[in-house]
């Protein structure tokens, strides 16, 4: 080929786009287009994935994803259809956290007692209250979340089917419990929201807690209005109180108590003995036979025998809250004003004397026109009508209901 036709052919090469050095700036310019679509793609992918760890982190995630799925049956009987709620990953850990948190609180420093260790994962302790093998601590938890989910869903959709809604008074009550968490910032927290999510789990904030106050407050007063549909006569709640009036009575006492003296074991450790614990008896005695001899007050008398001796007035105690050494005495029916004994205690003795007791025959605010010994009646038949009532019903609803778990459930725990 000669000089001139191949530099003919570049030309038509250059003219076109075909020659080398405009194909290789093609492929050149190619790459570098394949490169800026590759880190815009990389780009956008870490963009979203801060994004998702944002959203993570707010929360919404936990309170937009279903974690729990109640499928309740239908009851003929209540009115109740067949039906489903759903709830958050948020709501879920609240219901968890609140038992977690209900445990603590009852128990405080003696949770190890029942083998809990605060300090350890809940699904890695093993939770040994029920007896279960290979029952955990979390599942523990898990359960009674489920259990109390389904329980409120059941008796929301019966509150829903007999017309029984939430009014001023019963939101006034919810906002009430809500406003306990006004005080986040006097525990260190920055707000409210911080408070709740640091203790009941991801997710939870004022609006999760409020939507299951809610909820727990239109199945409580479902369950108040079937309790409130049952009447009594009046000789059945005089039956009922009698057979508790040791309890809800209030008594009116005094007494001095002589501490027995302690004596240290082989092992060092104090306690009081027989021999010491009969001396205090006796010191009590002294006091006791001083007020008949003498003729003196229980605190006179005391005084005259114990250098500095004073004694402990309790007015009006529920038989409940009795001093447990000295509740048998108390309650004996035979009891009357100016009754005085000694009674031996586990470390000590005591001096008593007895003042009065009132049998709550007479109203209160609490009982209006009720006389307040047939208002405690009245209740506890209520209370006992209203749990034959659960197991009648309720138990029968939830053994023919369902619950089922989403991905989401696997947030739900103690960290």
């Amino acid at each position: 080929m000669s000089a001139s036709t191949e530099r003919k052919n570049r030309q038509t090469a250059r003219n076109e786009g075909t020659d080398r050095k405009t194909l290789a700036q093609r492929k050149e310019d190619q790459k570098k287009k394949k490169e800026k679509i590759k880190w815009t793609v990389v780009g956008a992918i870490i963009v979203i994935f801060f994004a998702f760890v944002i959203y993570l982190n707010t929360g919404a995630f936990y309170r937009n994803l279903t974690g729990l799925t109640v499928e309740y049956a239908a009851s003929e009987d209540l009115g109740i259809e067949a039906g489903s709620r759903s709830f958050s990953v948020a709501q879920v850990n609240y219901a968890y956290n609140m038992q977690y948190l209900n445990l603590l609180n009852t128990y405080g420093d003696y949770t190890s007692m029942i083998g809990l260790d605060t300090s350890t994962a809940l699904d890695e302790q093993e939770c040994t209250i029920t007896g279960e093998e290979n029952y955990t601590w979390d599942d523990y938890f898990m359960d009674y979340a489920e259990d109390y989910l389904l329980e409120l869903s059941i008796m929301v959709a019966y509150a829903e089917a007999n017309d029984i809604e939430l009014d001023k008074d019963d939101m006034a009550e919810v906002e009430e419990q809500m406003a306990t968490f006004d005080a986040a910032t006097d525990y260190g927290y920055a707000s409210a929201d911080k408070l709740i999510a640091a203790n009941y789990g991801r997710g939870t904030n004022r609006n999760v807690v409020q939507s299951v106050l809610e909820l727990q407050q239109l199945a409580s007063k479902a369950q108040q209005t079937i309790a409130e549909s049952y009447d009594f006569t009046q000789e059945e709640l005089e039956a009922e109180y009698a057979s508790v009036k040791d309890t809800y009575d209030t008594f009116t006492y005094s007494y001095y108590y002589v501490a027995a003296e302690t004596v240290a074991d082989e092992d060092g450790n104090e306690a009081a003995t027989e021999e010491t614990i009969a001396d205090a008896k006796a010191i009590a005695d002294s006091i006791k036979a001083k007020m008949s001899k003498s003729k003196l007050s229980l605190a006179d008398a005391a005084a005259a025998v114990v250098d500095g001796a004073e004694l402990t007035e309790q007015t009006d105690v529920a038989g409940s809250d009795l001093d447990s050494e000295l509740m048998s005495w108390l309650v004996d029916a035979k009891r009357v004003k100016g009754n005085c004994a000694v009674v031996e205690g586990t470390s000590g003795a005591y001096i008593v004397e007895f003042t009065s007791r009132d049998n709550n025959q007479h109203t209160t605010d609490e009982s209006g026109d009720m006389n307040y010994c047939d208002y405690i009646a009245l209740n506890l038949l209520r209370n006992d009508a209203l749990s034959q009532w659960n197991e009648d019903n309720l138990s029968v609803i939830e053994e023919n209901s369902s619950i089922s778990t989403s991905f989401g459930i696997r947030y739900v725990g103690n960290n």
